[in-house]
């Protein structure tokens, strides 16, 4: 116990440090910042889920002692919580004869969509500390888009006005979607790390056999729908939409790394793909349609030639 609580005070000021670093406004501090989970997912996957929640709760606790309230409900909702939630969820097994060691392990897709559901719940938190009203949150964006770009888009009159509102509605998806690359991101390094350490309780995932639930595909066509709500209600199903769509993009290339494997080109291939999709961005778009046909049409299993069964229960 005095082991498992020295690895949580450790994390916590690690993971409270590399967040706080954001407040000094230097951007060279902002990868830190979405690097904060990782501290406590190392703790959580390594050694175990009840280092992880102390350390959330003495990091957010620090964090609201030197800084504000809010910026430890930031901390706590948008990093902490989803960092112990997930560390602990990949965990989670139920004995099953049938599965690979005798434990049924909770799936890679599930993971994924744990993860944008809690990007998702930051930042809607975000939005309503903010203002209480789509009209309220508007002003406040286009008048700090027009400070920042010192006035020259005020000066453009309507466009001006325009602009600041295209930024009021696109800024809050995209902050979903950072944030849930984040904690993906910190999970798999998180997990990495424990299987280095050969501290990793579950065997490594096939990760190009994860499938996201059918539950994803109903929550999807449902936040499109709301999103096309006008007010506060629409633009945060847009964020559950832009989550999901970033989901079905994972689970996109998941069937490209599938169908590859044995082919020559094979590093080629994903390497264009993936770097392609970071630096333009719309290929992701085309990702998420080949995502969501894989799951109405199985393509890894009518296409991919060197595929075994998924191991530690991926789907």
């Amino acid at each position: 116990m005095g082991l498992l609580l020295l690895i949580a005070i450790a994390a916590a000021a690690a993971s409270a440090l590399l967040a706080a670093g954001v407040a000094a406004g230097s951007m060279l501090a902002v990868p830190l910042f979405y690097l904060a989970p990782l501290p406590v997912m190392i703790a959580g996957v390594a050694f175990s889920p009840l280092a992880a929640l102390v350390a959330v709760v003495l990091a957010s606790a620090a964090l609201g002692f030197f800084y504000s309230g809010s910026f430890l409900l930031a901390y706590a909702v948008g990093m902490g919580l989803p960092a112990f939630a997930l560390s602990y969820a990949a965990l989670l097994g139920r004995p099953l004869a049938e599965a690979q060691g005798g434990l049924a392990w909770f799936p890679v897709g599930r993971l994924v969509l744990l993860a944008a559901g809690f990007a998702s719940l930051g930042v809607w938190v975000a939005l309503f500390a903010m203002a209480t009203d789509y009209e309220t949150y508007r002003a406040a964006v286009t008048e700090a888009f027009e400070a920042m770009t010192g006035g020259a888009a005020a000066g453009a009159g309507h466009d001006g006005q325009a602009m600041g509102t295209f930024v009021a509605h696109v800024m809050p998806p995209m902050a979903g979607t950072i944030s849930m690359v984040s904690q993906l991101l910190c999970l798999y390094l998180a997990g990495r790390a424990a299987l280095v350490s050969q501290r990793l309780a579950r065997p490594w995932p096939q990760l190009s056999a994860f499938r996201l639930p059918p539950l994803a595909g109903f929550a999807l066509v449902g936040a499109l729908a709301v999103s096309l709500v006008p007010g506060m209600l629409g633009l945060c199903a847009s964020v559950l939409a832009a989550t999901l769509l970033l989901a079905y993009a994972l689970a996109g290339f998941a069937v490209v790394h599938a169908v590859t494997l044995g082919h020559g080109a094979r590093f080629l291939i994903l390497a264009g793909l993936w770097i392609t999709a970071l630096v333009l961005g719309w290929p992701m778009i085309a990702m998420a349609v080949l995502g969501i046909a894989d799951a109405l049409f199985d393509f890894r299993s009518r296409f991919a030639t060197g595929l075994g069964p998924p191991a530690a229960n991926d789907r």
